[in-house]
């Protein structure tokens, strides 16, 4: 906390007060004439404020305080999806003191989550209350509460011959490329720079996201997991491609283009050949090709930066459509010729 001179003389200490719906900070500002004097009113207000009976804390207020203590820990995207989820899930009972919440209040909440968010969703959500609330030593029991069943969805992703062509020779082969050969996210995509390749371009070293937050780009020099920081091999072809992007110095970024802008083309040229997918789509891809392969999974894992074996898993590795339909007429194949057998030996 520090005092600003104003360029009327006074100072001025600026206090971050919580947020609002949009996520923007709501800031109160103390002024007075000597610089002691304003950090006394900001200081004061502060310990007023800290002081506030536990007792008529509501879960609104309990999200606010969980997320401000966690502004400097969390990366920005953290920090934004905890504002999504405080702003948009268990509004039933965001006025409730939480000395006060009971099992019933909260499944209330969740049953009227559930008509429009999904069960993953609503488990975010009471994960964050249940933080929130644990903080102020408040616990809450989320295992009482009856969840919306899972909707298991089936994704089918097109095949690389079928993706291929569509991106060849386009302003984003390059990054869906990346994507889609080396398994890196877009975040990831973004934030490589020169000098993450190696002298002899035979490596590409993964240690830094760019991610777009509030209409600016935040460059961070970690990735989303530690697994996540991984050394890959750099196909010649890619090489090549690198090779063509101009830049002046080993800082500059391999693919200096704005998400939306990759996103927005990406859409555009698959929705108009029929598909409805999405660039991390791309390391769908990659996961399921390598699988289809033969390449054992903790390579896959490996290669792919996953956390664990049961997420490549049960998240990215996904079925063909062909594919799938090629094992089909294998089974059927197999029964028709033992039927066939047996209607054959039956006949007289």
């Amino acid at each position: 906390m520090k005092a600003k001179k104003t360029p009327s003389g006074n100072y001025r200490v600026q206090l971050v007060d919580g947020y609002d719906l949009n996520g923007k900070r709501i800031v109160k500002s103390f002024t007075a004439k000597t610089e002691l004097e304003a950090l006394q009113k900001a200081i004061e207000y502060k310990q007023n404020r800290d002081k506030k009976d536990s007792t008529n804390l509501t879960v609104r207020d309990a999200l606010d305080e969980y997320i401000e203590v966690k502004t400097n820990v969390l990366s920005p995207a953290s920090l934004k999806a905890y504002r999504t989820i405080r702003n948009s899930r268990l509004l039933l009972i965001k006025d409730i003191p939480i000395t006060q919440l009971k099992t019933i209040d909260i499944q209330r909440a969740v049953n009227q989550d559930a008509i429009k968010l999904s069960r993953k969703s609503i488990k975010e959500g009471l994960a964050l209350l249940k933080s929130a609330c644990s903080m102020q030593d408040v616990e809450i029991n989320i295992k009482k509460i009856t969840l919306p069943p899972a909707q298991k969805k089936k994704q089918y992703i097109p095949t690389v011959d079928q993706i291929l062509p569509l991106i060849i020779g386009t302003e984003i082969e390059l990054p869906c490329l990346l994507a889609m050969w080396l398994s890196l996210r877009i975040s990831e995509v973004r934030g490589l720079q020169f000098k993450d390749i190696s002298e002899d371009g035979s490596t590409i070293y993964i240690r830094r996201t760019k991610i777009r937050l509030n209409n600016s780009d935040v460059v961070r020099e970690n990735t989303k997991t530690v697994d996540s920081t991984r050394t890959n091999r750099l196909p010649p072809y890619l090489f090549k491609l690198i090779q063509q992007v101009p830049h002046n110095s080993p800082d500059d970024f391999i693919v200096p283009v704005y998400y939306e802008k990759i996103r927005r083309q990406f859409k555009q040229i698959t929705s108009a050949n029929g598909y409805d997918i999405t660039f991390h789509t791309l390391r769908h891809e990659f996961a399921t090709t390598l699988n289809d392969l033969g390449i054992p999974s903790e390579y896959i894992q490996k290669l792919g930066g996953w956390s664990t074996d049961n997420v490549m898993k049960s998240v990215y590795t996904h079925t063909i459509k062909t594919r799938e339909q090629e094992y089909q007429d294998i089974i059927n194949e197999y029964f028709n010729n033992k039927i066939n057998k047996i209607t054959k030996n039956n006949q007289p």
